[in-house]
Formats: structure tokens, C-alpha cells, sequence
């Protein structure tokens, strides 16, 4: 591809459709005398502070991205001093042992492939049913040193994954309630070259997946979104969730959690992927679908919210208002609602801290499973929330977690979350249609995380 730019600090912009078995973009820039700079996106046009990877050294630019992601990337050209002619390669890479062809994988049936060098990967998928409580893996590589990582849905990578092996030598892998839906197993060699086996095997509840396995796992989906692609930005979003990923991972001892925010992936303790409406909704599934009824989840939320403001409301997630993946953006009631009613968890909590949240709890309530959930919304189905820039997070998270679970509880896990709604709700500086909201679907018996 040729063209041109007309000045330093201009720019221009090219696409390229990546197919999920894609496994490198190797972008390639010449330019002449001139220093012109490389930046791509997934999703979304990329500018010189977001992106998911760049290319700024003098003159032209070479960049590998390795495993970059189905969908649609975004390439910007952009002269950092000088004007005239450039030309752009893109050549995308994909696994040659398609993971949906023959490199799937059977239940308990070994398969043995090679890998060609240090940092050679092959890519498996294996397909497992809502009803499975473990996936077991071992790889057996000889005297070589290779890896192993997994993840449902999306291919893994070595930063970006559900469980990974990473010992010396081979691997032996239990990972508990992997969840319905398509794995991805990625062998990687760390160091060496040459032949390997693998076997992934799935056990599944004999008694169905309603059943429980006598094992309490505990799950979340935490979603923190600060800054959005469409709509405008907000300040502490990414700091509620990184407060509440560490007070369920330190404190309560969820097992299964996935973290899902902006692009400004590293401001996240255990980032898991970009809070888009459809991948908070992958994620709010694999819980729903993975947890068994001895088990606890949790889905804990801080952004931006709307709706008609008579009951009618939805969650902004990041892509609110532009929309991926066929989906507008925002997590509607019902369609929460939906998700949530096929838990057969014994505990459900949820904790929204959006603006006209109260608006979902009315179908919340009306699910034939709401005597397991507990929820607080941070307003009414008008009202809205609030950045606390005096204490760096959201007003009701704050109040909330900070204030009430913390400092007054002293993170006792025994603590009901009927008294801490009380407690927080009596210094909260908000009221009126910004008041706190609470649902109890079993005011008999106190509920703790």
C-alpha cells in the first residue's frame, strides 16, 4: 500500500480483517529520509496514547505483534517530522495446524505434534460441555522445556490467559470448573525443539450441572471502565476494581476471577480483557455456566449508566454508544437479568455502582433464583453516582467497600452485607433519587461474601 502525508503531525488511517487462528502482524514502513511512526488497534482507531502496539523509532518502522485478535485492526500512519511518499506492508500470520481443523482435541486422547525452535507455539482447541468440574493437562516434552496455556474463547497468549504451566520440562495442569464452550490450549517452547505430547482430559459432574461437587469455588466478574471509546471519561473506575479485586482475592478467597476494563490495561491488577458488552457478557457466562450450586459468584461493576429513568435502565460498557462485536454497548436489565437467572449458585452477589442502576434491580428481583442474591445499586432507577476524588474511587464503592467492609468491619469475612449496606448507607453524602438501593432475596438469613 502507497500513499503519502502532507506534514509533520499528519496522519492517516488503514484497516486490515484479522481472523481468530491468526498468530503475528508484521507491519513494515518505509519512508524515504522522513521519521514517519506505526500504530495499531484492534477494534477501534488507534492515536498516539491508545493503542495496542507502536512503532516510533527513527526513520521507517518494523513491528512484529504476535497472537493479534480477531476483528478489525486499525493501522495509523503518522509523520513525526517530514512529508511525502511511505509505503505500508501488513502481512498477517496464521496457525497452519487450524485450531478448528485437525488440531482438536478428544477428551483423555493423546496427541503429539513438534515445535521448530525457542518461542514456536501450535495452537489446540477442545470443546467443553457446562457440566465439567476439571480440565487436566500434561505435556510430556523430553529433555526440552516447553509451556503451556489455556484459555475459553480466544486464543491464549503469554500474558493473556485463563491457567497456565510454565515448571521446567513439561507440564501438569488441573485447572477446576473450566466452564462451557471452546478452549484453547497453546504449547509454547520456552526452550528447545522437537516432539511432544499432550493430553487434555475433561470430568464432568455425573450428576448434571445443576449439581453440586461438595467444593465451594467462589467466582467473579469485576468491571471497572474510566476511560470510554465514545462517550465521556470518568476518573476512578479503574481504582474500584482494583480495590475490589484485591478484598475478594486477599480477603474472601474467590478462587475464579476475571477483570475486565479500558484500554489502559495495566492500571488493572489481573487484567483479563477489554470491557466491551460482548466480552462482559462472555465473561458473566463462563461464571453463570462454570459455577455449580455449591459455589459462590459475584459480578461487581463501575462506570457509567442511563435508561429512561422509570425503570428502564443499562450499564455503559466501553464501547457504549459505537458498539462491537454486533452489540450496542450497553448491558441492558433484562439482558443482565437473563444472564444471571440461569445461575444455579448458592450465593449471588451484585454490586453496580452506575449511574440509574436502581432501574435493574426490579427484574433482578423477579427471578425465580433471586432468594440467592444480594445486590446494592449506588442510586435509584433516576438517580446517578459519583467520582470521590477525595478517596480515589466511585462515592458508593468507596463508602461501601473502603469505609464500611474495611475500615469498620475490619474485613471480617463473617460480616452480613445487610449490616454493611446500613452502616455505609448512614454516611452516605447523597440522597434523594442518589440514594444507595438494596435487594435481599432472603431476609431470613444474613448474607456474606
Amino acid at each position: 500500500m502507497s500513499s503519502s502525508l502532507s506534514a509533520t503531525g499528519d496522519t492517516e488511517m488503514w484497516t486490515i480483517e484479522v481472523a481468530a487462528d491468526a498468530v503475528s502482524m508484521h507491519s513494515v514502513l518505509t519512508c524515504g529520509t522522513n521519521d514517519y511512526d506505526l500504530y495499531g488497534r484492534l477494534g477501534a482507531e488507534p492515536t498516539t496514547s491508545t493503542y495496542d502496539w507502536r512503532g516510533y523509532t527513527s526513520g521507517g518502522e518494523d513491528v512484529t505483534y504476535d497472537n493479534p485478535g480477531q476483528g478489525t485492526w486499525y493501522i495509523m500512519v503518522r509523520s513525526y517530522s517530514g512529508s511525502g511518499s511511505y509505503e505500508l506492508t501488513v502481512t498477517i500470520t496464521y496457525d497452519t495446524g487450524g485450531g478448528s481443523g485437525s488440531n482438536v482435541l478428544e477428551s483423555g486422547v493423546p496427541v503429539t505434534s513438534s515445535l521448530s525452535g525457542t518461542g514456536d507455539t501450535e495452537m489446540w482447541t477442545i470443546e467443553v460441555g457446562a457440566n465439567a468440574i476439571s480440565m487436566h493437562s500434561v505435556l510430556t516434552c523430553g529433555t526440552n522445556d516447553y509451556d503451556l496455556y489455556g484459555r475459553l474463547g480466544a486464543e491464549p497468549t503469554t500474558s493473556t490467559y485463563d491457567w497456565r504451566g510454565y515448571t521446567t520440562g513439561g507440564e501438569d495442569v488441573t485447572y477446576d470448573n473450566p466452564g462451557e464452550g471452546t478452549w484453547y490450549i497453546m504449547v509454547r517452547s520456552y526452550s528447545g525443539s522437537g516432539s511432544y505430547e499432550l493430553t487434555v482430559t475433561i470430568t464432568y459432574d455425573t450428576g448434571g450441572g445443576g449439581g453440586g461437587d461438595g467444593v465451594v469455588t467462589k467466582w467473579a466478574v469485576i468491571v471497572g471502565i474510566s476511560d470510554y471509546e465514545a462517550i465521556s471519561d470518568l476518573s476512578y473506575c479503574d481504582e474500584d476494581a482494583t480495590d475490589w479485586y484485591n478484598y475478594m482475592t486477599n480477603v474472601m478467597g474467590y478462587d475464579n476471577i476475571r477483570v475486565l476494563g479500558d484500554t489502559h490495561s495495566s492500571n488493572y491488577p489481573a487484567y483479563y480483557d477489554l470491557a466491551t458488552e460482548y466480552n462482559v457478557k462472555a465473561a458473566l457466562n463462563w461464571m453463570v455456566s462454570g459455577a455449580d450450586a455449591d459455589d459462590q459468584i459475584a459480578f461487581i461493576t463501575s462506570g457509567h449508566g442511563s435508561g429512561d429513568g422509570s425503570g428502564s435502565s443499562y450499564l455503559c460498557m466501553w464501547d457504549s454508544n459505537s458498539g462491537e462485536n454486533g452489540e450496542d454497548g450497553n448491558l441492558y436489565d433484562t439482558e443482565l437479568a437473563s444472564i444471571i437467572g440461569n445461575a444455579v449458585a448458592s450465593q449471588i452477589f451484585i454490586f453496580i455502582d452506575h449511574c440509574y442502576s436502581g432501574g435493574l434491580i426490579p427484574e433482578i428481583a423477579a427471578l425465580s433464583n433471586s432468594a440467592n442474591i444480594y445486590m446494592t445499586t449506588t442510586c435509584t432507577d433516576n438517580g446517578y453516582g459519583y467520582d470521590d476524588s477525595t478517596h480515589q474511587n466511585g462515592a458508593w464503592t468507596y463508602q461501601f467497600l473502603e469505609y464500611g467492609l474495611i475500615n469498620h468491619f475490619g474485613s471480617n469475612p463473617n460480616t452480613l452485607m445487610e449490616d454493611c449496606f446500613d452502616y455505609a448507607l448512614a454516611a452516605y453524602p447523597y440522597s434523594g433519587g442518589d440514594t444507595p438501593q438494596e435487594f435481599d432475596g432472603n431476609t431470613s438469613v444474613g448474607f456474606k461474601l
